[in-house]
């Protein structure tokens, strides 16, 4: 779609507010049209059905893009059904447009195509833990807890998250938040890595005070982690 049509359409759906929300909580540097969710689903869908992946192929070619286009971008992606080599050529060439923890999480919850076919995108996903960018590095943290905390992976995964060395903030958020999921589903396998000595003691505190602010997290575990702060 032309630029010029695409942002008339978002720009009817926006809201003054939402741009200040956005904002304070920095979902992005670039700018913020303050499109609304529902209206961003509906256009999703819209493109999806109409242009599929040619939606994809305009919007790459547009001189500069708002935090609205990339995340409607994102959202498009995760509605086309594609095959496992031109779904990780996508990914490549929308990952730059990653700069927020807003966008990183709507493109990993987007990847869906990792609920069917697990292995075959495992190789791609942990391959951006080495990334010196730490959007990289949120990405596979942030898709390995959103589609791989499963019986056949869960310990691979606590293990190589425990391996990164990166102190940006949205990077040690995204394993805190990471190891607090997999503490609500495989409790005895990540307890372990709760302990002092293990991750470095940013991560081991920002997880267990996501642990302590779940609400799928018992009462007696939440004394139990207090006491090992």
């Amino acid at each position: 779609m032309i630029q010029k049509t695409l942002l008339g359409k978002m720009t009817e759906g926006g809201d003054r507010k939402a741009v200040e929300f956005g904002r304070k909580l920095k979902v992005s540097e670039r700018e913020i049209l303050g499109t609304r969710t529902p209206v961003l689903a509906a256009l999703a869908k819209e493109l999806a059905r109409e242009e599929g992946f040619h939606a994809i192929d305009d919007f790459l070619l547009y001189p500069s893009v708002t935090y609205d286009e990339v995340v409607l971008m994102y959202k498009v992606f995760g509605l086309l059904k594609l095959d496992e080599k031109t779904t990780i050529a996508y990914l490549q060439k929308l990952l730059p447009y990653n700069d927020s923890w807003a966008t990183n999480d709507t493109l990993c919850s987007s990847f869906v195509a990792c609920r069917k076919q697990p292995q075959a995108y495992w190789p791609f996903v942990i391959g951006y833990l080495d990334s010196s960018h730490p959007w990289d590095i949120r990405f596979a943290t942030i898709t390995m807890m959103s589609w791989y905390l499963i019986d056949e992976y869960v310990e691979q995964v606590l293990h190589l998250l425990s391996t990164i060395d990166n102190d940006h903030y949205y990077v040690i958020m995204g394993l805190g938040w990471a190891y607090a999921t997999s503490f609500a589903k495989y409790r005895d396998l990540t307890l372990p890595y709760l302990e002092k000595g293990v991750l470095s003691e940013k991560v081991r505190k920002k997880a267990i005070q996501k642990c302590i602010e779940s609400f799928r997290v018992s009462e007696d575990d939440k004394q139990l982690l207090r006491s090992m702060r």
